[in-house]
Order: structure tokens, then sequence, then C-alpha cells
């Protein structure tokens, strides 16, 4: 019986180790997520300043490329009166490469309804790696939470 006591505890005692270290460990990835999205809600919130094309890296965003787009909807969106909000995100591990994390934002606009998908590379140096803008409309993979969306409120 006191065999069978000690084996209980000694795998009780593993079971909490093993929770605090998963927990630890969960901790460190879980502030890099918030660092990340600081990152994106970054973005959005400045979206209309002169400094916001130096948040994303040539090596993702040839200015020629990002430029138009970033300034049409300044200056066609009335971006300062845009309603709408941070939606949901979504997490791409890939095994022995970049993970990536997308932060998605919607919202009405008087040009349009539009969705923003900000995703930031996880590296030890976190960068945007991608800016994608799509229809409110269209309907998104990347959305776990569709009861979330603009168009469910």
């Amino acid at each position: 019986m006191k065999t069978i006591l000690k084996f209980i505890w000694a795998l009780f005692g593993l079971l909490v180790l093993a929770v605090g270290v998963i927990l630890f460990l969960g901790r460190g990835s879980m502030e890099k997520h918030n660092q990340a999205q600081a990152l994106a809600d970054n973005i959005i919130k400045n979206l209309d300043s002169e400094g916001i094309y130096d948040e994303f890296p040539e090596k993702y965003f040839p200015k020629a490329d990002i430029y138009p787009i970033v300034a049409g909807i300044v200056q066609n969106c009335d971006w300062p009166n845009r309603d709408g909000k941070y939606v949901d995100f979504f997490s791409q591990k890939n095994i022995g490469g970049t993970d990536y994390t997308s932060f998605i934002y919607e919202y009405y606009m008087s040009c349009d309804s539009v969705r923003f998908i900000v995703t930031v590379a996880m590296e030890e140096e976190l960068e945007v790696a991608g800016f994608r803008v799509e229809p409110l409309e269209k309907e998104n993979p990347m959305i776990l939470f569709p009861e979330r969306q603009l168009k469910n409120r």
C-alpha cells in the first residue's frame, strides 16, 4: 500500500512539474505574441502617418508596391473616421522555417468595407512580413471566430 501511495505521489509530482514547465514556456511565447500584436496595432493605428512606411521592411515590401496601397487608403477613405476593430489572429507554424502570425482588422470606411491582415514574422526580431487588404464580404478561413466580425455585431 505504501509503495502504491509513493508511486501516486511521484506521478502527481511529475504532472505538476510538467504543467509548470509548459506554463513557463508558454508565457514566453505569449509575450512574443503580444509584442507582435502591438506592432500590428501600431501599423493600423498610424496608417495615415508619414513615418508608417518605415514599418514595412524593404525585403518584403518594395516602396513602389506599398506606397500606392497605403496612400490610396489614407487619401480616399477618410482614415481617421473609420469604424471598426481588431477581429482575430491566425498563427502559422513552419517546421524548420519562420513562424508567422496574422492579425485581422475590419473597418467600414467612406470608400469601402475592408479587412486588413497584418502578418508578422515571429523571428528573434519581429518584423512585418505581410500586409493584405481584402473586401469585408469575402470569406476568410483565417478568421477562427466569425462572431467577432463587424458584419456580426
